[in-house]
């Protein structure tokens, strides 16, 4: 009997992946590994059209962590963005008004991922959006639309290398970034004190503290700092922690202390150093029922145990300044050999404290936090050195008026203008950049300097209130606004010269590589020029003058032997861009 041949099933050509589908999926993949080391459900979502109250649209993906969800709709591109925000916030606000409906369609969807957690009345259920972008939406759409959460690429990063370090612990930054507290998660009710006791109280003349600062020195499991702490980095995800000044967390250190932790079976003996919250009181020991009046600590007049402290326990209460290592190393992770080690130290075993209690009325926030940043580079100026820009950042943190502290905003400004949007590198999280610090140091400090007898931009700053910036007492009390406008004046005018020189050389103001313009050399000079031109000048001129005074510099910056000028010649090259100020 004849064989039949079996006809052979022409495979499918696989059709590529466009440089866009594959940048898309790099998204969401970290997107996903975002929430999955910090132990959140995936349900998946994509592709599904799903209508609520008459509107239908698509949910990118679902994210569950016991009474917690999360909608998250993720985009990469910037055609019509605006269309596409104001569409996905006209769907959630449907969404929200058909709730009911909307729990149980994803309740269906996703039953396998919600039988892992316990079951809770859909009353108890918190819905959050939270709105994946590449790049950062602007202020007034964040206003607009302002029930969405916004995770820009930079924040993502941020979450993820937290995540990657001390795993499911970081959900208590996530929850304060959504805006919820750890007793709203779960069945938490009654499961948590309400307040943490325990004191010795230093008074001011035996600690050497400034007036008006009080230590405190008490313990608390690694548990419930972990609960109640929050920790001032300068890379965040908050718009508004100008005035942070840590370091990000590193995993290696965490790793060693995990190891320790697990190994010897025992916390560290050396402080934390905290921020205490303004709700903290103080009692006498067995006099803190509902009744009792709460002492002042300025009347402690001797090194005292008698005293008690009463801290609400509350998440993101309490300000790590320093230790953030050593809490975070009792991190809670995945099930393993370790973690049910550390699981055990992590609530039994205590650590010590030291706090800083600052008297109600007599700090604002920057205050404390220039205080608590001098301290912070007291601690660790024998350890691992602290890096150029940090430096640079706490120091204009602790002096806004002084040079330093001018040109650090100037330069985060000019981040944010063109020519130079998003260009330098003003984090740890940035993978690429111009460094800043050569450039604050030899460039910037030497022109936005507030003194009117040299010729420095404030000198041709016209603002009749300006000469209050030049005061050597009293500048805590200076509006804010005032320095702000000199900032955005320098940051201005700055960036309006080098408009000019980007028109002059349009070809080389690029950051592949292959140009020298933008480069650490070649701001610094052109920096140092424009100063220059003040004084040839008297005052700042406009981008056509700029423009035609720099036609007649004849530079190749891609032709590396006509380019001479490397590292620190800055000063030869801006003698010779300085020609062109002297030509008529």
């Amino acid at each position: 009997m004849a064989t039949r041949k079996m006809k052979k099933r022409k495979r499918k050509k696989k059709v590529p992946l466009t440089p866009q589908r594959k940048h898309q999926i790099k998204f969401h993949k970290a997107i996903l590994e975002m929430f999955k080391r910090m132990g959140f459900e995936y349900i998946r979502t994509e592709g599904k059209k799903v209508r609520f109250d008459g509107r239908e649209s698509e949910i990118d993906s679902v994210f569950l962590f016991k009474n917690i969800i999360l909608i998250c709709e993720e985009t990469i591109g910037k055609t019509n963005a605006t269309d596409h925000l104001r569409n996905k916030y006209e769907f959630f606000e449907k969404l929200s008004t058909d709730r009911e409906n909307f729990l149980s369609w994803i309740k269906n969807i996703g039953k396998d991922k919600f039988a892992r957690f316990d079951n809770y009345s859909n009353a108890r259920y918190k819905i959050f959006y939270i709105y994946f972008t590449e790049q950062p939406i602007e202020e007034e759409k964040r206003i607009l639309y302002g029930e969405f959460k916004y995770i820009d690429y930079r924040i993502l990063k941020y979450f993820l290398k937290v995540a990657d370090s001390i795993r499911y612990s970081a959900r208590n930054e996530f929850y304060k970034f959504i805006g919820v507290d750890f007793r709203q998660i779960g069945n938490t009710k009654g499961s948590y004190p309400e307040h943490i006791y325990s004191a010795v109280i230093f008074p001011e003349d035996v600690s050497g503290m400034p007036s008006g600062v009080s230590l405190v020195s008490f313990v608390m499991t690694a548990k419930e700092l972990l609960d109640c702490a929050y920790v001032f980095r300068k890379e965040n995800w908050d718009q508004n922690t100008g005035y942070y000044y840590q370091r990000l967390i590193e995993r290696s250190k965490i790793v060693s202390i995990r190891e320790f932790l697990s190994r010897e079976k025992r916390t560290f003996i050396d402080n934390i150093i905290v921020s205490l919250p303004k709700e903290a009181k103080f009692y006498l020991k067995g006099e803190k029922d509902l009744e009792s009046e709460p002492i002042d600590p300025k009347a402690i007049d001797d090194v005292t145990s008698n005293i008690e402290i009463k801290i609400p326990y509350k998440s993101n209460s309490i300000g790590i300044i320093d230790g953030q290592h050593r809490v975070f190393g009792h991190y809670e992770g995945p099930d393993d050999q370790e973690e049910r080690i550390i699981a055990d130290l992590r609530n039994k075993r205590h650590l010590f404290i030291t706090g800083l209690y600052y008297q109600k009325g007599m700090f604002t926030e920057s205050e404390k936090r220039k205080f608590e940043s001098q301290l912070f580079l007291e601690i660790n100026s024998k350890q691992k050195k602290v890096n150029t820009q940090i430096l640079q950042h706490i120091q204009s943190l602790q002096d806004p008026f002084s040079p330093i502290g001018i040109s650090t905003s100037v330069i985060q400004k000019m981040n944010t203008r063109s020519p130079f949007l998003n260009l330098f590198l003003l984090s740890e999280l940035d993978n690429k950049g111009i460094k800043t610090p050569t450039i604050i140091k030899y460039g910037l400090q030497q022109l936005v300097e507030i003194d009117e007898s040299k010729e420095t931009l404030f000198k041709y700053w016209h603002n009749q209130d300006k000469n209050l910036l030049q005061k050597q007492e009293g500048k805590d009390n200076i509006a804010e606004e005032l320095l702000n406008k000199y900032v955005s004046f320098c940051a201005d005018t700055i960036c309006k010269f080098f408009i000019s020189v980007q028109s002059n050389f349009k070809d080389d103001w690029v950051t592949d590589g292959t140009s020298k313009l933008l480069t650490v050399t070649s701001i610094v000079a052109f920096i140092k020029s424009f100063g220059m031109s003040l004084e040839v000048y008297q005052g700042v001129k406009e981008i056509g003058f700029y423009q035609k005074k720099l036609s007649a510099l004849k530079i190749d910056f891609k032709n590396k032997e006509k380019f001479p000028y490397v590292s620190s010649q800055w000063p030869k090259f801006a003698a010779e861009i300085n020609k062109c100020w002297t030509i008529a």
